[in-house]
């Protein structure tokens, strides 16, 4: 039996798609193993979010602390083995939207025999009977299917893909160019699927969107959408559809952005099968900051956002990703943060140093003029006042 080896860098989406991956893998008899030494086909799953995250698949040898893209290079050039690079990395440069140009990756990881963007994964079956791993029968054999690996863990929740892609282009943000254009996902298409996986014995599900709030919404319709307005909206009701299924428990979901959450949104949290958990990116608490980030809120309407989701539900808690050492931050803007969190109290909060992403608009038109110095002192301080806020 031949068998793989995927590692998966990022977020949930990347997660999905490693697990769709895997499926695919196991469906054509390949099985997996822990060890990448002893695969036929690795797989590297990328994320672009940070530059850290992208340093970790390049992997310059051990003093980086992740040997894997070093010692792959070793063995592929032995010929043992097939190696993939996807996810967004890749997609960062391919499609309409590409930030850099496919070379520099070419040029860094001469390791790797295919680089696939998101939305080319499903090319993996026709690559391997081009590599003669498998046969033209059991690509047949398999279809078109997208078949998603039964990884059931001890909770039983299945990540569930509602939309792709994201259209808002915050300036720091690599995920518009890496996973392109927001396209939604039918309503009967993610039922479907969600009632399939209640078949195999899931009882939670974890929805997955770069912004699962405009959903189904045209792009004139979302880009008007206000923080707490009356308009109703399709994931609201997608939420509420998704609650009548018999055999599910819990229904989660990220990621939400304040800009665009909505009364008619905030309703549904109260459904007793919604988590309590909300992860809501704030990225900043200084509404100059927002502005230059292309963040559509104001520390005014994301304060007014959390106290009627409180009111709403009580016992609700939040998560949020946070942002210090952007471009022309200053010390009394870096404070309004720092009160945020006095103010908020946020149960998960994921705190990151700005680093320039080449090809964003940030990238482009800011000065990175934050001494990376003062970035980790902010970075610490920060992170002693949030966990001083969960004692």
């Amino acid at each position: 039996m031949k068998k793989y080896y995927i590692e998966t860098f990022g977020c949930q989406a990347n997660i999905k798609d490693g697990q769709i991956m895997s499926g695919t893998l196991d469906a054509m008899d390949f099985s997996s193993t822990s060890d990448f030494k002893e695969a036929d086909v690795i797989i590297i799953n990328t994320c672009s979010v940070r530059q850290k995250s992208e340093d970790k698949v390049y992997g310059w040898g051990l003093k980086l602390g992740n040997p894997i893209a070093h010692e792959v290079q070793i063995y592929e050039k032995k010929g043992n083995q097939v190696v993939f690079v996807t996810g967004c990395m890749v997609g960062s440069a391919k499609g309409d939207r590409k930030r850099y140009d496919m070379k520099i990756l070419e040029d860094k990881m001469p390791w790797a025999n295919y680089m696939l963007a998101p939305d080319e994964e499903y090319k993996i079956p026709e690559i391997l009977v081009k590599e003669g791993l498998i046969s033209d029968w059991t690509k047949k054999a398999i279809g078109d299917v997208v078949l998603a690996k039964d990884i059931s863990n001890n909770d039983l929740t299945a990540y569930v893909h509602i939309s792709t892609g994201c259209d808002n282009f915050c300036t720091f943000c690599v995920v518009p160019y890496a996973r392109g254009k927001e396209v939604s996902r039918t309503e009967d298409e993610i039922l479907h699927e969600i009632n399939h996986l209640v078949s195999r014995g899931y009882k939670k599900v974890l929805l997955i969107g770069q912004n699962v709030n405009s959903w189904g919404l045209d792009t004139k319709t979302k880009f008007k959408l206000r923080a707490g307005s009356e308009h109703k909206i399709p994931f609201a009701n997608l939420l509420r559809e998704v609650h009548k299924i018999k055999d599910i428990e819990k229904i989660s979901f990220i990621s939400s952005n304040p800009f665009d959450f909505t009364q008619d949104l905030i309703d549904t949290l109260s459904l007793p099968k919604i988590d309590r958990y909300l992860h809501m990116a704030v990225q900043s608490g200084n509404n100059e900051i927002l502005k230059a980030m292309n963040r559509r809120h104001t520390i005014e309407e994301f304060k007014e956002l959390v106290t009627k989701i409180k009111k709403a539900v009580p016992d609700i808690t939040f998560g949020t990703d946070i942002i210090v050492g952007f471009p022309g931050e200053t010390e009394d803007q870096f404070m309004d943060t720092v009160n945020l969190f006095k103010w908020m109290k946020f149960n998960v909060a994921f705190i990151s140093i700005y680093s320039p992403r080449i090809g964003t608009n940030a990238e482009k038109t800011l000065k990175d003029d934050v001494p990376l110095k003062e970035k980790k002192r902010r970075h610490k301080h920060l992170t002693e006042i949030w966990k001083e806020t969960l004692s």
